[in-house]
C-alpha cells in the first residue's frame, strides 16, 4: 500500500473556491498517478479552520468516485498556515510503485519547511512517500 497527498491554497471560504480547489487537486493527483478507484483503499481530506463552507467530500462523491472518503478539520496550532486542502489516498500498490505527490496554488510551501511558490508535484523517490500497512 502506497499514500499519495497533495494540498492546495483555496482562494476563499466559499462553496465554489472549494469545489474548484478539490476537483483540481484530485483530478492531477489521480492522472498523474494513473489511478483506478478499484485500487483506492480510502481517500482522507483534511481543511485548515477557516474553510466550512463546503465539505471536499461531498464534491468527490458527486463525480462517481466509489471510494471510502473522509474528512477533518486539521487541529488548530499557533501560527497555522490559512485555507488549506489537504489529502491523503491510500491506494492498494506495490511499495516500488512510482508516485507523484501534488502541491498546488503555492501549497508546495507546506512540505518539508519551505518550498518555490509555483505550482509543483513532487517527484521525491517513493521509498520517502509510501509506507506499508
Amino acid at each position: 500500500m502506497v499514500a499519495i497527498r497533495g494540498a492546495i491554497f483555496v482562494k476563499e471560504d466559499s462553496p465554489e473556491e472549494i469545489e474548484k480547489a478539490t476537483n483540481l487537486i484530485m483530478d492531477k493527483i489521480y492522472s498523474l498517478n494513473f489511478i483506478k478507484d478499484e485500487e483506492v483503499v480510502s481517500v482522507i481530506f483534511s481543511l485548515t479552520k477557516d474553510l466550512r463552507a463546503m465539505n471536499p467530500v461531498t464534491i468527490f462523491r458527486r463525480s462517481d468516485h466509489n471510494v471510502l472518503l473522509m474528512c477533518f478539520q486539521e487541529a488548530d496550532f499557533e501560527k497555522p498556515p490559512e485555507k488549506v486542502l489537504r489529502v491523503m489516498i491510500l491506494v492498494e500498490r506495490n511499495m516500488k510503485s512510482k508516485i507523484v505527490n501534488v502541491y498546488e496554488n503555492g501549497a508546495d510551501t507546506l512540505k518539508n519547511g519551505g518550498g518555490s511558490i509555483d505550482s509543483t508535484c513532487d517527484k521525491r523517490p517513493q521509498s520517502q512517500h509510501a509506507f506499508q500497512a
